[in-house]
């Protein structure tokens, strides 16, 4: 596999991409962490594998997918955009009780896979401010909403602010989301910045990678007006973008590496 960015397909130029992610009004994110310290040369073979089939699910229009290898260990995941709520629910549902690649074991319970967690999402906001390909790191937050807003309270209340905030700091897409469940219900907010990846190979302890995890959180405001408290908070290198593939189409060209080359365990 080239560790060249693909080219995306014909029909599907970073500008129709931009305009896929808007049609987005639902997400689905998991967060798991890998053994030991490093990157197994396999794993990129298996991320592929699974693109094949995963990028290919009714409605799914992106996954960014991070990965961060920091003193605790390798994390990875992924935070995937799609068109309906009720296709995000299918896709977890689908992860959770379906999705056997090798036929035996399910997505979510391959025992690589430590501590999985995923969950299902509404979009307040979502918008892409440069090239797909300027995505390089990507921050994560959580909060936890003891007096959850209603989604279009909270798109109307924040989303301006966000949005602002967002391209103020530099961002170059930004999601802003409120959980499904309407018992343990948290807000989420994803930002992505273009970055030097000359020094990814370093991990967590790349410059950049502390750059961004040190830039004031957009979301600082939500403890107050919602009862919330922030329970994540993680920076990551993006180590792959998949765009929408069709069924059985085994082309790369729907998906970037864009940290590839340095970043470590990449395909060469």
């Amino acid at each position: 596999m080239s560790t060249t960015n693909a080219t995306n397909p014909a029909g599907n130029s970073p500008r129709s991409y931009h305009q896929k992610l808007s049609q987005a009004t639902a997400v689905f994110s998991d967060e798991f962490q890998f053994p030991g310290h490093g990157i197994a040369p396999e794993v990129p073979s298996y991320i592929e594998a699974d693109r094949l089939v995963m990028a290919a699910r009714p409605g799914m229009l992106r996954k960014l997918l991070p990965l961060r290898i920091d003193n605790s260990g390798v994390f990875c995941g992924g935070t995937y955009a799609f068109t309906t709520l009720a296709e995000a629910a299918a896709y977890g549902d689908w992860c959770a009780n379906e999705f056997k690649l090798d036929g035996e074991t399910l997505f979510l319970d391959r025992p690589e896979f430590l501590e999985p967690r995923s969950q299902v999402w509404s979009v307040a906001g979502i918008e892409d401010f440069g090239h797909v390909n300027q995505q390089k790191v990507m921050r994560v937050e959580r909060w936890h909403a003891l007096k959850p807003p209603s989604l279009a309270e909270f798109t109307a209340a924040w989303w301006p602010k966000i949005r602002s905030a967002a391209v103020e700091s530099g961002a170059t897409s930004v999601w802003l989301l409120l959980g499904a469940d309407p018992i343990h219900t948290q807000i989420g907010l994803v930002t992505a910045f273009d970055a030097d990846i000359s020094s990814a190979d370093q991990g967590a302890s790349s410059a950049e990678i502390q750059r961004i995890e040190s830039l004031a959180s957009l979301g600082q405001g939500f403890e107050a007006e919602y009862a919330a408290t922030k329970v994540f908070d993680r920076t990551s290198w993006i180590y792959m973008i998949w765009h929408p593939v069709a069924d059985g189409d085994d082309s790369p060209a729907a998906a970037e590496w864009p940290v590839s080359p340095p970043l470590f365990g990449l395909p060469i």
